[in-house]
């Protein structure tokens, strides 16, 4: 489900803009990581010279909220709008003068079923004759590595081809 959306250049391309059935749609995870910068550099090579967009996602992964009080509940939402803003103006600075075909957006969720969400809305949005691939960061944590990670889970749930970017 969709928290907010944040519009970077402009709304996303029409069909008209994206052209037939070589289009590119990229859809990359995004948590502020060195491993999520990566990888929205990647997916900035990979729609280079190509017909494309790039839908960068952020999901706000709130903690089960069983036993948290009302106060409690909107401090954590708060951090996410905090983040989502920050984000959002580093991202901005980053693609400013690289590319200008992207979106910012946030969604609220299990990161690995939002991503593929998104992914799945972009095929509604533009058509089957899209390609459409997620491209993400490596697990930052150690112990997602043993427990399982977002790449780990997108790998084995996806519809879409995945990039994992070290």
């Amino acid at each position: 489900m969709d928290a907010s959306e944040t519009e970077a250049r402009s709304p996303s391309p029409g069909r008209s803009e994206l052209g037939g059935d070589d289009r590119l749609l990229v859809v990359v995870g995004f948590d502020g990581s060195e491993p999520s910068y990566r990888a929205l550099d990647a997916a900035t090579r990979l729609i280079a010279n190509r017909v494309g967009f790039i839908e960068i996602v952020y999901v706000a992964h709130p903690p089960v909220a069983a036993g948290m009080s009302a106060d409690a509940q909107v401090e954590i939402r708060s951090g996410f709008d905090a983040a989502e803003s920050e984000f959002a103006e580093a991202i901005g600075t980053r693609m400013d003068g690289h590319e200008q075909r992207w979106r910012f957006r946030r969604r609220d969720g299990v990161i690995a079923h939002e991503l593929l969400a998104a992914a799945d809305e972009l095929i509604d949005d533009y058509g089957g004759g899209a390609t459409v691939v997620i491209v993400v960061g490596s697990a930052v944590q150690t112990y997602h590595h043993v427990v399982g990670s977002v790449p780990v889970a997108l790998v084995r749930h996806a519809r879409y081809p995945v990039v994992v970017v070290p």
